[in-house]
């Protein structure tokens, strides 16, 4: 499953420090309901009875779909780092993601996984206690994760936990991961629940080292200008529907945009008061690199906006650029995001929305038109 786009929008949330989901408690009986070996059994009951001080190697993660096309690369290790950031916000510290990728063999069965993954770990010995594989299958068509799996073995090379979900179980139910991100929660969620960590995400102070790499990666800017784009969103407020808003573009890739959809954007913002908005009859076409870490294409798209801003002020007051993200493969919304410039080419708003935050749920945008009414709402929030 080679959908780039789609898998860079896992790191979005996690960047900006969304919380874990707290599917904890439902998946307590993980790997609980299953006669295993007594050998084995003790060997998961002691790794239990360590809990979050369990040590755990990660690798990287596999995405493949049902044709049996396999993908690791960067895009598997990215993934196991997020895996990596949601156990240690749920009180893991002693955590690694391994350098070198395992990856079951084609003809080989997953029943078969943990025995190929302790010789694995035979050959290439591990720093931790234990290890952990997951592969997330998918589909060309919905559901678009099909089955989520997952196996523990220790350094020893031995079998701890093989787990599989797919659609008929009842935590697959509850995620219903539709994107890694999700696929990312399911898989956490079932490990947590097999080690009984804690059902709420401790506070993240930004100490862990998964923290920090993130936060180190992250291209946002810092507190100060995060401050001022506040006081310049009150002026923005204090002006309220007199505030003109040229609606420079619409964007849809590098290659594309959408005059329609700019238009239809500037006459939603001024029926809705919340501005007087007018789109340009030629819309403005930004070009940005392609990037795992969706933040960086965010801020990315703000920079270079904010840079034709300052070379190009507007007549108006405000500058706006609106970036529709679909999927190339089915055509799905991924992600609406929209940046707000003053005729300074100062930043009033950035703003991004995907499936995981609740603005982007309550309108569950198909169409162009239903991004452009996801993006009044979020506007309405910071204005009124």
């Amino acid at each position: 499953m080679r959908d780039h786009r789609s898998i860079r929008m896992l790191l979005t949330a996690l960047t900006t420090g969304l919380a874990v989901c707290s599917f904890a408690s439902a998946c307590r009986a993980a790997g609980k309901d299953k006669q295993l070996p007594p050998e084995q059994q003790k060997r998961l009951e002691a790794m239990q009875a360590k809990g979050a001080k369990a040590s755990l190697t990660i690798f990287p993660v596999v995405l493949w779909n049902t044709n049996g096309a396999k993908d690791v690369g960067d895009i598997g290790a990215d993934i196991a780092n997020v895996v990596g950031l949601m156990l240690e916000q749920a009180g893991m510290d002693s955590l690694e993601v391994a350098d070198t990728a395992f990856l079951l063999p084609a003809d080989a069965d997953f029943d078969q996984a943990a025995e190929l993954l302790g010789e694995f770990v035979c050959k290439n010995p591990i720093k931790t206690d234990y290890a952990l594989y997951g592969e997330f299958l998918g589909r060309t068509g919905p559901p678009r994760f099909d089955e989520i799996r997952a196996v523990v073995v220790d350094k020893a090379g031995q079998a701890l936990w093989l787990d599989r979900q797919t659609p008929d179980d009842p935590d697959f139910k509850r995620v219903n991961p539709d994107c890694p991100m999700s696929c990312c929660v399911l898989l956490t969620a079932r490990l947590r629940g097999l080690l009984d960590l804690p059902e709420t995400a401790k506070k993240d102070t930004g100490e862990g080292k998964f923290a920090r790499m993130f936060a180190r990666n992250s291209p946002a800017p810092d507190k100060a200008e995060w401050a001022a784009m506040e006081q310049r969103q009150a002026v923005m407020k204090k002006a309220d529907r007199s505030a003109k808003v040229a609606v420079l573009s619409v964007r849809l890739s590098d290659d594309e945009v959408s005059k329609e959809s700019a238009a239809h954007l500037a006459k939603l913002l001024s029926e809705k008061k919340l501005c007087e908005a007018s789109a340009l009859d030629s819309p403005l076409r930004v070009k940005i690199e392609p990037a795992h870490n969706e933040q960086k294409m965010l801020w990315d798209l703000a920079r270079a906006f904010q840079d034709h801003v300052k070379q190009n002020p507007p007549g108006s007051d405000y500058a706006l650029l609106a970036d529709y993200m679909m999927s190339p493969r089915d055509g799905r919304v991924m992600a609406v995001h929209f940046v707000i410039c003053d005729r300074q080419g100062e930043w009033v708003i950035v703003d991004f929305q995907n499936s995981h935050h609740g603005d982007f749920q309550s309108i569950d945008p198909k169409t162009l038109d239903d991004c452009g009414v996801l993006v009044a709402k979020r506007m309405k929030g910071y204005l009124r």
